[in-house]
């Protein structure tokens, strides 16, 4: 048997990870988890490798390699995925096991059996080599370094109190122990090579003080269940044992120094030492002889050390507290192996032992937040600092050349009979959009679908209603038995977001409002030009008067000047749409992913527990962003340029007005031109604004959908929870259970699950129930954020679940998107002739496809993950 102590392995037992890792990814990622197969396979291959050990080094790679996994996949998932590790006390030789659902429990227990296994590896070394000495001085230091590592990072983030074996006190024993034994290696590694007796006296000294720390921490009441007598007396014999060896040696060292009354004086100090340390219980047999020797090594010292002085030297004896205390030589440390303290980084460079990271292409959670953070800002930037910008320029622009008759003034002038191209032009896409019947179609559109959005909310709330009302049913039946959590703890975040929904959707009827309101303003200052814009071309020639008389003598030069100035004025349009297109594309294509992904992985290499949140990146963001600088100070110099342009058109048209001829007729048929071209422009805004009103009601509805999805979900996990819950309960005679299947057919809040799930009508016929973890849905759509301009929703992770229906529960809090609230103010005033032609919109943006010209507003998992960018093909 040794003479150095060895730390068991905690015990455990077979596990799989599979199944709540991959209702996690489903419900958090909302990606599919067969994805991921490979990764669950190679994970629990990993977890069955460590459950059997026996101390050699391919048992120690197997638990390194696990371990580095845990480490990776703790940035990927939460500490609490649902799994229970069962893990027993060290030294515990019955079957209890103590399991937590907490990974980082999991590594911890993990990272012991690494220590343990290097304090195996250290034992069976053959010592009575140099090189056994040299691997065991080593197995015993990296043991230290595992303890030390599970005590000072792991252990503080663990969120619940250890067991006593992974306590601090416990391994603060374990790191004092394994130095003690490595610093031991290296005194008999310098006994072997025959050192200088001083030096060896003081390494044996600090092995004496190593052993001395670990028993006194042993020895401590709260330890008592762990350490057995035969280990405290083990460290304490130790620790007098060495001792002994540092007088003994120190004595020898007397001997060539003339110190023959110290040589004596220190030689019975360590054959006191060695005689206590002899005294101690159940020790080993190894032990015991090696007091023995040195006890007798010591007397024979002794011995002839007190004759020669009785005899020849006749030094006086000192007192032990005069002596001189013996210094230490330290030669052992806590010694951590890279594939314990910083795993990742390896695993990325294809470490050979560590494998490559699982679960690699899984995004943490924190970085879709953090991207749709920078979307927003994009945005935001290319929506109102840019966009919104350009479209008032633009608005300030029709709004001054109507006020000057223009282009009308001139087009009267040049073509007296007839309609200008640009005025057919406006007449061939009104009646391509359905002309004014076509505005009324679409207020009746929304109007239809908000109505269908509310009603989706009314089923969902009525679903939630009724299966609280059935749980208190039983609830009242079986009083205190019936003790499964109550629907109103699991449905808190259903009926939030059912609420915020319903804010959301009540905003949005006071914009459809506002539009509607809007529509009948327009109609009543610009109804008769509407109507025959959408009448036709022929009507509108009917209408619009006809000079025969020669134009205004105006001076052909100035007029020339004007011409060249109102084809500037379009020519600076078309160039604003045609730079807004290139920033839309360029904010569409502005994939800042892999820089997130860079951060997260550099924020999580040393611990995994690190909170990412978006302020982890806002420097990030600062930076990316400063490339839409340029066109802010485009926006800028667009309005110089307009005010310049602006101005020389009101000046060549003074002069313009100045060198014609008043004519009634040539009057009368500019102000028909002017009047069409600005009710087009009215038009082209209120149909803007139905558009999307549209589009907002139908993305709406898919979120709403969703949140209905997840309900039916819930309350089917609810349903079939409470059946095997009712089988576990006495049943009583007075009253029939809501979840019990009636042969009769099921009417009012009685569920057949035989029918599924269903809100409202009859199920189709054949209908199968509805399953709790569809993975054939689509995936949720993501529409936008406006601040409180408009119509949004985003998204909003919760917490873990504490079972099957909290699960899902879960599943929708992290799925669902929560919206923004707010609304985009309106002015419904009565237009005037002179007010821009380009109204503020009533709606935001809908969420765009992410197509080339839109923005993408949102993640859509069924195209992966892309953030900003366009989807990989």
């Amino acid at each position: 048997m040794s003479n150095l102590l060895a730390i068991d392995f905690k015990r455990t037992e077979p596990l799989s990870m599979t199944k709540s890792l991959s209702d996690y990814i489903s419900t958090s990622y909302a990606e599919h988890p067969d994805t991921y197969q490979d990764d669950f396979r190679v994970l629990d291959e990993l977890r069955a490798d460590i459950v059997n050990l026996e101390p050699h080094q391919n048992a120690l790679n197997r638990l390194l390699k696990y371990h580095a996994q845990l480490v990776f996949i703790s940035s990927k998932f939460p500490i609490d995925t649902g799994i229970e590790f069962p893990w027993a006390l060290v030294n515990n030789t019955d079957k209890k096991m103590n399991s937590f659902r907490n990974m980082y429990y999991e590594r911890a227990c993990v990272c012991f059996n690494i220590g343990a296994m290097y304090s195996q590896l250290g034992n069976i070394e053959n010592r009575n080599s140099a090189e056994g000495l040299k691997r065991a001085y080593s197995y015993f230091q990296n043991a230290a370094g595992s303890f030390q590592h599970l005590r000072d990072t792991i252990i503080p983030e663990l969120r619940i109190a250890p067991t006593v074996d992974i306590s601090t006190a416990a391994l603060t024993v374990y790191v004092q122990l394994m130095l003690a034994q490595a610093q031991e290696c290296f005194w008999q590694k310098g006994a072997l090579d025959q050192i200088k007796d001083g030096l060896i006296s003081k390494l044996a000294g600090k092995v004496a003080d190593y052993y001395e720390s670990a028993s006194e921490g042993a020895t401590h009441s709260s330890m008592s269940s762990l350490f057995t007598t035969s280990w405290t007396s083990h460290m304490q014999a130790k620790a007098l044992h060495f001792s002994a060896v540092s007088q003994y040696r120190k004595s020898s060292e007397c001997i060539s120094q003339n110190k023959y009354g110290e040589e004596i004086a220190r030689l019975q100090i360590a054959e006191r030492l060695v005689n206590q340390g002899l005294s101690q219980r159940d020790l080993r047999d190894t032990v015991v002889n090696d007091l023995k020797s040195l006890q007798k090594a010591i007397h024979k010292n002794l011995s002839r050390a007190e004759k020669d002085n009785d005899i020849i030297y006749l030094e006086p004896i000192p007192a032990e507290a005069t002596l001189a205390a013996i210094g230490r030589a330290d030669m052992s440390k806590p010694t951590l192996v890279p594939e314990i303290s910083n795993p990742v980084p390896l695993m990325n460079e294809h470490n050979m032992l560590l494998g490559v990271p699982l679960f690699s292409r899984l995004v943490p959670f924190a970085v879709h937040q953090a991207a749709s953070v920078y979307t927003e800002r994009k945005e935001r930037i290319v929506k109102e600092d840019i966009g919104g910008k350009f479209d008032e320029l633009t608005g300030v622009c029709y709004s001054q050349m109507q006020a000057l008759n223009l282009p009308g003034a001139l087009q009267a002038m040049e073509q007296p009979v007839g309609l200008p191209p640009s005025l057919l032009s406006h007449i061939d896409e009104i009646h391509a959009e359905g002309g004014v019947r076509g505005l009324h179609d679409m207020m009746e559109t929304v109007r239809t679908l908000s109505r269908q959005n509310s009603a989706i909310l009314d089923e969902i709330f009525e679903a939630l209603q009724q299966e609280a009302d059935e749980d208190e049913v039983m609830r009242q039946r079986f009083q205190g038995r019936w003790n499964r959590p109550t629907s109103a703890s699991l449905t808190v975040a259903f009926v939030e977001q059912g609420r915020k929904h319903r804010e959301t959707l009540e905003t949005a009827r006071k914009s459809d409002l506002i539009v509607k309101n809007k529509l009948e303003a327009l109609m009543t200052t610009w109804g008769r030009s509407l109507e025959l814009l959408s009448s036709g071309r022929a009507e509108v020639e009917r209408a619009v008067p006809n000079t025969t008389s020669a134009p205004g003598s105006s001076d052909p030069e100035i007029v020339d000047d004007l011409k060249m100035l109102l084809e500037e004025v379009d020519q600076m349009i078309k160039a604003r749409r045609i730079k807004l297109d290139e920033i839309k594309r360029i904010a569409d294509e502005d994939d800042i992913g892999p820089a997130l992904v860079s951060i997260t992985n550099k924020l999580t290499a040393n611990s995994s527990a690190v909170k990412i949140e978006p302020a982890h990146f806002e420097a990030l963001f600062q930076e990316q962003l400063k490339k839409y600088d340029g066109y802010k100070r485009l926006v800028k110099e667009e309005t110089a340029t307009q005010e310049d342009l602006m101005e020389a058109i009101q000046e060549t048209n003074k002069a313009f007005v100045a060198s014609r001829r008043s004519n009634a007729m040539v009057h009368q048929r500019e102000k028909a031109l002017q009047n069409l071209d600005a009710a087009f422009q009215k038009y082209k805004g209120i149909l803007a604004n139905f558009k999307e009103g549209t589009q907002f009601h139908r993305d709406f509805e898919k979120i709403l959908v969703r949140l209905r999805d997840n309900c039916r979900d819930y309350f089917f996990a609810r349903k079939m929870e409470a059946k095997d819950y009712l089988r576990t309960q006495p049943q009583s005679p007075v009253q029939t259970s809501p979840y019990e299947v009636a042969s009769a057919p099921p009417s009012g809040g009685a569920w057949d699950p035989s029918l599924g799930v269903r809100f409202g009508g009859s199920p189709a016929a054949g209908a199968a129930p509805i399953s709790a973890f569809d993975h054939s849905r689509p995936s949720p759509y993501s529409a936008p954020n406006n601040d409180g301009r408009g119509y949004g929703m985003d998204d909003a992770p919760g917490g873990r679940p504490q079972n099957f229906a909290q699960q899902l529960q879960q599943q929708f809090q992290q799925k669902q998107p929560a919206q923004a609230q707010g609304h985009v103010h309106v002015q419904a005033q009565q237009q005037q002739q002179q007010q821009p032609t380009s109204p503020p919109p009533a709606y935001p943006p809908a969420p765009a496809s992410g197509g080339q010209g839109q923005i993408n507003r949102g993640w859509d998992p069924t195209k992966g993950l892309y953030f900003g960018g366009k989807p990989k093909n």
